[in-house]
């Protein structure tokens, strides 16, 4: 090296804080008849301990768009290309201090001009606007949904209230708060499902409502007290919207959907009466012909992949297409001349963007490769795409995509400069046989940076929740951070699709019915025997963790297999009766997976709980699990822990609850508490697998908190002396 050159700065592994650092694309759309891609940036802020979302283009270069403390999403371009509509929770820096912050300001829908400028607000409606609003085709209005209560549809309209004197609205606004105090003081429930994410459902529906764009006047098209809209679309002409809602006269479980037709004086119109499905989201052709979506197959529930259907608007008929694809179809996307439908497979731990030609209903693969599509849009032309994807050792690329020529580019990587001085472990394929030999399983194999197949290591055996989902080696932010943080904490990760999962066809989707934690659980125990096989595992060293189903598993798995040094068990469902009873819509999934509920057969799902098996029980386990989890609520928690402090008083089991925190706690939680977990689960895989290194980290903490403890008592006293002289 010559003296005067500097040495290259040494690589270092992923930190805990290093959440912070990286950057994730969450969606991306091209503007109407250019080259330019707009695309969504969300990264999380140390500053507020929260997130920032920003849209950012590709023009002539990569460049930020909006500007603020926003978090901006759900982009949408006028179809003639002049303005971007978006959705934004605009903060400003003063309400930043949550004491200022009561009333979290509610997204609202901003445009700004494609030549860029200021965000300007075009709705300010009091209880916010859903995610699903849409243009017109002529670029003139934009739907979108409000959600609105009985006393808001009937009361004085939002232009008479700037018409009252101060002291009449002041009064108005009083008597407003006063009833909505008196719907949670005490809360009455009358309907099946009351709760979900963090917080309880109230009485307001969704209502369709249309805001001229150049006047910025709303027009709202429905009053229901029932009907409850998410998502709508203009026909070309403006005459009506086509919107769906839950059959009417059916609890809030129903899957049975309809699909309406809705003119602004409110008339309504049934075009299609029967759709089965866990939720009613669909795209509108262009033209206004066709209505896209997915169907369920109500004969399997829960245990059915959904197939790919098209409506005919004026008649009601229904069409399957793309039925030889044994996968779940998703991210329905229309080309502009409607003459092609796209949407997404999952596949083996990839996924390819597809096409089917609706006039032939020919389909064809457009884009495949070892990586995972999360988001894509068209060009007007249908001549190329833009996406976003998730790689092995970058979890967010952008990419660009000619579809005569195949020709493939990388347009940015937020997080390329970032991860270039990073060493990262490396991450290996397997299939093997699962459980009775009758499907092949596909798992990963993540080494630790400077990784020597001569040592022994702990390995951290990681499982997914659903049950139907699919991990992949390409994962976003959440479990690529999680997975080489495990690994530069040197552990080997091991994780697999198990029976069960998306992506390997229908047989295999429904083949954990009845049984889970028993074939599933041997599917992921072969591929731990078949990764100590290969010589660098100490067996005696071996963790296990999971979340939600995983939780399950890992509850289940320990209580009838004593192979793993300690556990950690993450918002699981460990009491299938009192899920079923306290869970939010996912309550169908006892119903479908298990064929019976607790009022049937409580007994057969009393023995398929992992809490039941408490008593075998004799690995350490630390329990992790959020106070404002709806979707699996901590009840489960209690029971497991209860259970085990009662049938193994000397077993170290630990109750770790986060306040005000869901079932995405590991996604999407405040980012300190998210770092938190992660240092929950290492600490406790160290204390049992690598115990010098736990006992090092111990004392440096000690002596952290003395250092501390020093401090400020060395600043107490300096002010006392202060305030004395004073």
């Amino acid at each position: 090296m010559n003296p005067t050159e500097k040495p290259a700065k040494e690589k270092c592994v992923i930190t805990f804080n290093d959440l912070y650092n990286l950057k994730q694309i969450t969606q991306v759309t091209i503007r109407p008849r250019s080259e330019e891609i707009y695309f969504v940036i969300n990264q999380a802020n140390k500053q507020d301990n929260d997130y920032r979302e920003t849209i950012w283009r590709v023009k002539d270069q990569v460049q930020q768009f909006s500007q603020g403390l926003g978090r901006d999403s759900a982009l949408k371009w006028s179809p003639n290309g002049s303005q971007l509509a978006f959705l934004s929770i605009r903060i400003s820096p003063k309400a930043l201090n949550k004491k200022e912050n009561k009333q979290p300001p509610k997204p609202q829908i901003y445009l700004i001009a494609a030549d860029g400028g200021e965000g300007l607000a075009l709705t300010s409606m009091p209880n916010g606007v859903l995610q699903n609003f849409e243009w017109s085709r002529d670029s003139t209005k934009i739907v979108f949904i409000s959600k609105m209560n009985k006393e808001e549809l009937f009361g004085p309209a939002e232009e008479e209230l700037k018409t009252l004197d101060p002291d009449t609205a002041m009064l108005l606004e009083m008597k407003k708060k006063k009833a909505e105090e008196k719907k949670v003081e005490p809360r009455i429930i009358t309907r099946e499902v009351y709760r979900t994410g963090t917080s309880f459902l109230d009485d307001r529906k969704g209502q369709i409502h249309v805001a001229d764009v150049s006047t910025k006047k709303v027009e709202r098209w429905t009053n229901s007290l029932e009907d409850d809209y998410t998502v709508a679309f203009l026909l070309p002409d403006n005459s009506a919207v086509i919107t769906s809602r839950q059959k009417p006269g059916e609890g809030d479980e129903t899957r049975n959907w309809e699909f309406v037709k809705i003119t602004p004086d409110g008339t309504l119109e049934v075009i299609v009466e029967d759709h089965y499905n866990w939720g009613g989201y669909f795209q509108l052709s262009p033209d206004g012909e066709y209505i896209a979506t997915t169907m369920g197959k109500r004969e399997l529930g829960t245990l059915g992949q959904t197939s790919l259907v098209i409506y005919e608007v004026t008649t009601g008929k229904r069409h399957i297409l793309a039925e030889e694809i044994d996968n779940e179809k998703v991210f329905l996307k229309w080309s502009e001349d409607s003459n092609y439908l796209y949407f997404v497979v999952m596949e083996k731990g990839t996924s390819a963007i597809w096409r089917v030609e609706i006039a032939t209903r020919k389909v064809e693969k457009i884009i495949n490769g070892d990586k995972i599509i999360f988001g894509y849009d068209i060009s007007t032309d249908n001549s190329w795409l833009a996406y976003q994807s998730f790689y092995v050792n970058d979890p967010s690329q952008l990419y660009k995509y000619a579809i005569s020529s195949g020709e493939e580019e990388l347009v940015y990587a937020p997080n390329k400069e970032f991860l270039s001085a990073k060493k990262l472990g490396k991450t290996e394929e397997i299939w093997y046989d699962g459980f009775n030999n009758d499907f092949k399983i596909q798992g990963w194999i993540l080494t630790p940076p400077d990784f020597d197949p001569e040592k022994k290591y702990p390995l951290a055996l990681n499982m997914h929740g659903g049950p139907h989902v699919m991990w992949t080696c390409h994962q976003s932010i959440p479990m690529f951070h999680e997975f080489q943080l495990l690994a530069a904490n040197g552990y080997v990760v091991f994780y697999c699709n198990p029976r069960g999962s998306n992506g390997y066809g229908q047989k295999f989707y429904q083949a954990c019915e009845k049984h889970w934690g028993d074939p599933d659980s041997v599917d992921i125990l072969n591929g731990v025997e078949l990764v100590v096989n290969k010589g660098f595992i100490d067996e005696k060293r071996m963790t296990i963790t999971g979340g939600s189903y995983a939780g399950f598993l890992t509850a289940w798995m320990i209580g009838h297999d004593n192979r793993f040094a300690c556990a950690v068990s993450q918002r699981g469902v460990y009491f299938l009766s009192g899920f079923w009873a306290s869970t939010d819509a996912a309550r169908v999934l006892i119903d479908d997976e298990f064929g019976t509920t607790p009022l049937d057969d409580h007994l057969f799902l009393w023995e398929r709980s992992p809490a039941a098996y408490a008593k075998n029980i004799k690995t350490p386990l630390r329990i992790i699990h959020s106070e404002l989890d709806f979707r699996v609520p901590i009840s489960d928690a209690e029971m497991l822990y209860t259970a085990l402090k009662r049938e193994q008083p000397k077993l170290d089991v630990e109750f770790v609850r986060y306040p005000k925190e869901g079932h995405e706690l590991s996604r999407s939680g405040q980012p300190t508490r998210r770092i938190d977990r992660l240092e929950k689960i290492v600490e406790w895989f160290d204390k049992y697998c690598q115990p010098k290194k736990y006992k090092q980290e111990l004392a440096l903490k000690e002596k952290i908190e003395k250092i501390k403890e020093q401090t400020l008592k060395k600043m107490s006293e300096k002010i006392k002396n202060l305030q004395k002289k004073s």
